[in-house]
């Protein structure tokens, strides 16, 4: 009976452990190697041969369940990958929007405000030539008949 319970913790031990380390749950795998172990002493009693078959058997089928959970790790590392560049590109899709409606708004602001500059110009230049107008009209009233 002794080597039934170091059998039954050992092999149970073994697949906490591997199952564990291939990221699967420990304690589900340890728990199916203890009854795969008192199923088979049930069915053949005081026979500790067919434990090792029954455990390599559990063992293949972790193997397989540690395939399919690595497949599936993977999918969804590929998918959320997927969905990170996805983001990005809608971020940076968002800050040249934003960017393009910042430098609309710098364009219309500059041509605001070289429409006033030209409008300051072109007042100037009336008022240069109204001066130049009443100057001439001045000289002429000043030359006019009498002298």
């Amino acid at each position: 009976m002794l080597g039934l319970g170091g059998g039954l913790f050992t092999f149970a031990a073994l697949f906490y452990f591997a199952a564990d380390y291939e990221h699967l749950t420990g304690w589900k795998w340890a728990l199916a190697s203890v009854a795969v172990t008192i199923t088979v002493n049930q069915l053949f009693p005081a026979s500790f041969i067919f434990v090792l078959p029954a455990q390599f058997g559990l063992f293949l089928v972790m193997w397989w369940a540690h395939l399919k959970n690595k497949v599936q790790r993977e999918a969804e590392l590929e998918q959320r990958q997927k969905d990170s560049l996805r983001e990005r590109q809608q971020r940076v899709s968002q800050a040249r929007e934003e960017a393009a409606a910042t430098t609309d708004f710098d364009a219309q602001a500059r041509e605001r405000e070289a429409a006033a500059e030209a409008a300051a110009k072109e007042r100037q230049e009336r008022v240069r030539l109204a001066r130049e107008q009443r100057e001439r009209e001045e000289r002429e009233m000043g030359k006019g008949p009498g002298t």
